[in-house]
């Protein structure tokens, strides 16, 4: 139970559920007393009729202080999608927190994450600190309800993912701060599921971006280091390839917020050969 101004609190999701139950046994047309006793005998809860009043007639919300979330199809909520695919993490703590985390060794990354929570919830950005034990800079926040709609699969999750160029663009450019890798001349991005991967690859399609994959990067059962830490890894994973040739059009639609990450493509972008068509080489 959690307290507010004096008053017990039920946890959030059981406020949640009660009122759901409540509008539910409205729709049968039971009276409020028939509706009171129903929920009182099946689960042990004791609701007021001023309770039933608010939550029927719409003037009151189960969700107290909760911080109010639409699902509104926006850049920043895509690009927070393509983060939680990768390194973001969610929890829900002992007082009932419905924690949103990032923690990376960018500053700039945690930054453009806490700015884009703070544009889809309406409020002032999640303070970005480092963390000396962990060596990474940390952004966290609680949303019951964006929570909720982050915990969905991929197929709830598309239309704001695939809304429009650029909900495309930031969901990718989320996914790879978390997920890619640019090496000399080669960007890739990997991941232990190969559906997202898949969704991915044809998103870069839509772009006009041409990958390779996804392919069997290391089998499940093995033991990996990431970030100077030994993890076990359970799943297979895979990746993906951006052809060399399109790394210009993935710089202009998707880019990175990372700036050492930006630096490596403008870098591999500029070693790549660029070949004058023959006809113009005869003319």
């Amino acid at each position: 139970m959690q307290s507010r101004a004096g008053i017990k609190l039920r946890p959030t999701v059981e406020r949640e559920r009660l009122y759901r139950l409540v509008l539910d046994l409205r729709k049968e047309e039971l009276s409020y007393n028939q509706i009171i006793k129903k929920i009182q005998t099946e689960h042990g809860v004791t609701l007021r009729k001023s309770h039933l009043s608010g939550w029927i007639n719409g003037r009151n919300r189960p969700f107290g202080y909760v911080r109010n979330f639409k699902p509104t199809p926006c850049p920043e909520l895509a690009y927070v999608i393509g983060v939680m695919m990768g390194d973001a993490s969610m929890s829900v703590n002992k007082n009932h927190n419905y924690m949103i985390k990032l923690r990376v060794i960018d500053k700039e990354f945690a930054e453009e994450f806490s700015r884009c929570l703070s544009v889809i919830l309406g409020r002032t950005p999640p303070r970005v600190k480092w963390q000396e034990r962990t060596r990474s800079w940390q952004t966290e926040l609680s949303s019951l309800l964006l929570q909720n709609f982050l915990r969905q699969d991929l197929k709830a999750l598309s239309p704001t993912i695939e809304h429009c160029a650029d909900c495309k663009g930031a969901f990718l450019r989320g996914f790879f701060d978390s997920e890619g890798s640019v090496y000399k001349r080669t960007l890739t991005g990997s991941n232990e599921n190969l559906e997202l991967l898949r969704l991915v690859c044809g998103l870069l399609q839509s772009l006009g971006i041409e990958t390779t994959g996804p392919r069997l990067a290391t089998r499940g059962g093995r033991t990996v280091l990431i970030k100077g830490k030994f993890y076990r890894q359970n799943e297979d994973l895979y990746w993906i390839r951006v052809r060399t040739k399109c790394l210009k059009n993935f710089l202009a639609a998707v880019g990175f917020s990372i700036p050492r990450k930006l630096a490596a493509l403008t870098l591999a972008i500029d070693k790549t050969p660029h070949f004058t068509p023959l006809s113009r080489q005869i003319g």
